[in-house]
């Protein structure tokens, strides 16, 4: 219990949003780990989101899970406050949920695509970025004690392979929103980054096939692929106090793949 409560983020409480599994899962786990109180956001796997409450509670930290679409501002203000009550004021901001699954953002040439969805997939990422900063960083710059935002975005946003055009038009978007509030907020002392991780073997690559993971693991400088943790570590990092000097920076989590 006293690991769970003793840490660097003992006294903060942080929003995870897509929590329920993958990075933000493991992303949650390790907050909670290095003392924060957490809120597990969840929009459907109600089941996986509290697993993992119940795996921070087991260790003697304290953790709710409170589903919201974040795309949706109503829901993502009713989920603020519950949580408000639950567990105090939010502290840190984890951005991580992108919106849509992929069936939404399924590949494929955008000029196959509709325009229609195209869209859609961008603007569910920008909302699930901006419901949750509307609704938290101004109460943050209102009591004055700092606070951190850390956006999960892809590597998509830099490079754009054939058939993820939507998925990467979302992402670079998101980037701008990041760099653009962290200049907003930094006089604040709330410090706004982005993590960009490559090929993640979470449940969303569940689907590929074994030899695509083959290939991409050897086009890595580590010669294996990332899994959710690799991810996390970097996304508690950004939210801490060890990064007090980073803003609006960019973290590429891929294993050395796009310096190769």
């Amino acid at each position: 219990m006293g690991a769970a409560v003793q840490g660097e983020f003992a006294g903060k409480t942080a929003l995870v949003t897509g929590a329920s599994s993958g990075i933000g899962a493991a992303t949650a786990r390790l907050l909670a780990e290095h003392g924060a109180a957490v809120v597990v956001n969840y929009r459907a796997n109600e089941a996986g989101a509290l697993e993992v409450v119940e795996e921070i509670r087991a260790l003697g930290g304290r953790a709710v899970a409170l589903r919201a679409d974040v795309t949706s501002a109503d829901e993502v203000a009713r989920m603020v406050a519950q949580a408000g009550e639950e567990l105090g004021e939010i502290d840190i901001l984890i951005a991580n949920a992108a919106g849509v699954d992929g069936r939404t953002a399924r590949p494929g040439p955008l000029l196959k695509g509709s325009v229609d969805n195209a869209l859609h997939v961008v603007d569910a990422q920008l909302r699930a970025f901006l419901n949750p900063v509307h609704a938290l960083v101004p109460g943050m710059i209102d009591r004055g004690n700092g606070g951190a935002v850390v956006a999960v975005g892809a590597s998509l946003s830099k490079r754009s392979p054939e058939g993820f055009g939507s998925l990467s038009m979302s992402k670079s978007a998101l980037e701008a929103a990041v760099k653009t509030l962290a200049r907003e907020t930094g006089p604040s002392g709330i410090r706004v980054n982005m993590v960009a991780p490559g090929l993640i073997l979470s449940s969303l690559a569940s689907h590929m096939p074994e030899a695509v993971k083959a290939a991409n693991a050897e086009r890595t400088a580590v010669k294996r692929n990332g899994v959710p943790a690799d991810v996390a570590e970097s996304i508690v990092f950004l939210a801490s106090a060890r990064s007090s000097y980073l803003a609006g920076s960019y973290i590429l989590v891929d294993g050395g793949t796009a310096m190769l």
